[in-house]
This record gives C-alpha cells, sequence and structure tokens, in this order.
C-alpha cells in the first residue's frame, strides 16, 4: 500500500507540473499574441499621426502658398516615418503566427517612409519640385493605405482566429490613412474620362471581381504550379496581368509577389491605378534578391481581392522559380 501510494503520488505530482507547464506555456503565448496586437496597433496609430498631424500641415501649406514651403519640417516628417519603419522591420517579438501579417505592416511603413522621404528631398529643391513629387507620393500613401486595410487587417483576424484568441480582436483598430486627402483636395475619388471626379460604386450588391490573368517572370510564363528556370542574365522581374471581370471600373488595385528564398522571405508591392469593366492591366514587380545555384524557391502572387468582391479563388497563383547557371 505505501508503494502503491508512492507511485500515485508521483503520478499526481508529474500530471501537476505537466499540466501547469502547459497552462503557463499558454499564458504567455496569449500574453505575447495580446501584447503584439496592441503594440502594431500603437505603430500604425503612430505613423498614421505622422501623415495626418506632422506632414499634412507641410503639405497643406504648401499648396496654399508655395514659398512657404518648410523643407525642414517635411525632413522631419521623412525621419519619424522612417523610424517606425525600421523599429518595425526590426521587431524580434512577432508570435509566429504573426509573421505573414507582420510583414504587411512592414511593406505598407516601408512604402511610406520612401515616399516620405522622396517627398523631402524634393522639397529641397525648392517647391516646383516638390510640387511635381506630390502626386506619387500620394498614390504611394493610398497603396499603402490599401495594404493595411485589405491585407494586415484581414490576415490579423485570421491570425487570432487560428490561434483560438478572436476574443482579442477587440484590440485590432481600423487606423486613420495616412492623410486626410479630401483635406488637402487631393481626392481619392477616382476620374472619368472626361475628367470629372468619378466614385467607384459602394453598393456591395455591386459585382466586383478582378483575377490575374497571367504571370511571366524574366519573360517566362510562369503557370499556376509551374517552375521557370531562370540564367544568371535573367532579371528577376515579374509581370503580372490583372484583369477587371465586373461591370465596374477599380482603382487602387493591390498587388503583391512573394518569393521565398532559403536566405529570407521576399515580398514586394504594387498597385494598378485603374482598370476599366472588362479591362486588364500589367504591372512590373522587381527588387528581388536571387536565390542561391540550383536553388528552388516558391513564389506566390496575389491581385486584390478589391472591396465587396465574393470570388478570391483566382486573385492568386503560386508556382516556383529555379535559379540555374
Amino acid at each position: 500500500m505505501t508503494l502503491l501510494g508512492s507511485v500515485f503520488f508521483l503520478i499526481l505530482c508529474f500530471a501537476v507540473i505537466f499540466f501547469g507547464a502547459r497552462s503557463c506555456v499558454a499564458a504567455q503565448e496569449a500574453t505575447q499574441i495580446r501584447k503584439y496586437v496592441t503594440s502594431a496597433d500603437s505603430t500604425l496609430s503612430d505613423s498614421a499621426n505622422v501623415g495626418n498631424e506632422e506632414l499634412q500641415a507641410t503639405v497643406a501649406a504648401a499648396l496654399e502658398d508655395p514659398a512657404s514651403l518648410d523643407a525642414a519640417a517635411a525632413d522631419r516628417a521623412a525621419d519619424a516615418a522612417q523610424k517606425g519603419y525600421l523599429e518595425a522591420l526590426r521587431n524580434e517579438e512577432v508570435p509566429p503566427e504573426f509573421e505573414d501579417t507582420h510583414h504587411y505592416m512592414v511593406s505598407a511603413l516601408g512604402i511610406r517612409a520612401a515616399a516620405t522621404g522622396e517627398l523631402a528631398e524634393a522639397a529641397e529643391g525648392g517647391s516646383e519640385e516638390f510640387g511635381e513629387a506630390l502626386p506619387a507620393a500620394v498614390e504611394d500613401y493610398k497603396l499603402s493605405d490599401a495594404i493595411v486595410l485589405n491585407h494586415y487587417l484581414p490576415a490579423s483576424e485570421e491570425a487570432l482566429g487560428e490561434s483560438g484568441r478572436r476574443g482579442d480582436q477587440n484590440y485590432l483598430y481600423e487606423p486613420r490613412p495616412f492623410m486626410d486627402y479630401e483635406a488637402l483636395g487631393l481626392s481619392t475619388r477616382a476620374r472619368d474620362a472626361s475628367g470629372q471626379g468619378a466614385s467607384a460604386p459602394e453598393d456591395p450588391s455591386a459585382p466586383r471581381d478582378v483575377s490575374i490573368s497571367s504571370v511571366s517572370v524574366a519573360g517566362r510564363p510562369l503557370v499556376s504550379g509551374g517552375n521557370v528556370i531562370l540564367t544568371g542574365s535573367d532579371e528577376l522581374t515579374f509581370a503580372v496581368t490583372v484583369v477587371n471581370g465586373a461591370e465596374v471600373a477599380e482603382t487602387g488595385i493591390p498587388v503583391e509577389v512573394v518569393l521565398n528564398t532559403r536566405a529570407e522571405r521576399q515580398a514586394i508591392p504594387a498597385t494598378v491605378e485603374r482598370m476599366e469593366p472588362g479591362g486588364q492591366a500589367t504591372v512590373e514587380v522587381s527588387g528581388f534578391k536571387p536565390g542561391e545555384f540550383d536553388e528552388t524557391a516558391e513564389v506566390s502572387v496575389k491581385a486584390g481581392p478589391v472591396k465587396y468582391e465574393q470570388n478570391e479563388s483566382d486573385n492568386v497563383l503560386t508556382g516556383t522559380v529555379t535559379f540555374g547557371i
């Protein structure tokens, strides 16, 4: 009886230790996820403050009176945007469930930092150069807004669901756009053929559908599930053709190409500015670092989805590329 009692006591101790350890690990993971979500929200809020509070006043003053352009203020905004981007890029406390999600935020912040840096550089050259650089910067800012809204937030919700933390979705907030484009007179509306402002329909029942028609790498077609063998002289550039199969025009369609080499995951975004109903457009995505010799890397290409789109099965194409001699 003493022996049986000792064995039972040992089993009970092991059970307590095992389940206690599991509870501690689960609590630690939950804390890490909640900490990441709240930290990411703070990072995006800080980025929005840079645009809406620091940069917007500078742009508004320059638009009203080009002689009042404050190049130093633009430079401070560029430094703040770059700081936010680097902090997100170097964040080493990203939970495994949020690694892909985090990349969307890094991409959006990187676009903002680059655009603001170019805008500050143009400001050094005077109001004329600043005015010429502003439209391109605004389009980049709108692209970053679309990445956050259409990619980062849905991916965060999915990651929380997969990790069993749906309750933490209360900590997810939709951040403000980088700037108040309407207030600056830089409307987010598209323009029709006559040059008049035309807003895309917001009716959820209106059919909306974009799809990937074709993808080529270094001029060679990449089909779904296929492989393209590259030579040393090939330029690692993806040409992505997107089709608008709906009956309404689409603007600001996000496109992203992801290349997974052994060294790193590389994701580079692009955007289709406007597509008419039934039309198509091709964007080139480049800037990737090649993989090792004889390495086969996975490729994922995604277009959209656009708002109210129901069918997303044709929005993604996957394949591989092999780096040859």
